[in-house]
């Protein structure tokens, strides 16, 4: 059964709520998946993931080469909107083209904002 995109992000997006309700009502239970984070606020975001996810690695979205996400299950980028990230928007994604990238995606801040700009996306003004 091929799943298509909507259904791998829809499903990505699932498990990391679950793994974040979890920390509510459980303290110490871990999922089998292996996440990913890109961004700039890895050290808030470490200690949480590495607690509930069978492996978690923090990368800046600098330092990101699309081929890292290979063995990893879920990505999670974090791109705010700032004017650095504006300068960022005008070349490329750090995800890289739009077409390459298959991985179950959690987009957090402006991390949709941003991509559909790079991407050429409807949507991706304001």
């Amino acid at each position: 059964m091929v799943l298509t995109m909507k259904c791998l992000f829809a499903l990505a997006s699932g498990l990391l709520a679950m793994a974040l309700a979890t920390n509510l009502f459980a303290a110490e239970i871990q999922l089998p998946q292996r996440v990913l984070y890109i961004g700039h606020r890895g050290a808030d975001f470490e200690p949480l993931l590495k607690r509930h996810f069978a492996q978690a690695q923090i990368v800046s979205r600098t330092e990101f080469k699309p081929a890292t996400a290979r063995d990893f299950d879920v990505v999670l980028l974090d791109w705010p909107q700032s004017e650095e990230a504006r300068a960022d928007r005008s070349g490329k994604s750090p995800l890289g083209a739009r077409a390459e990238w298959n991985k179950p995606t959690v987009l957090l801040g402006s991390a949709g904002l941003n991509l559909a700009v790079v991407w050429k996306l409807k949507g991706g003004s304001g």
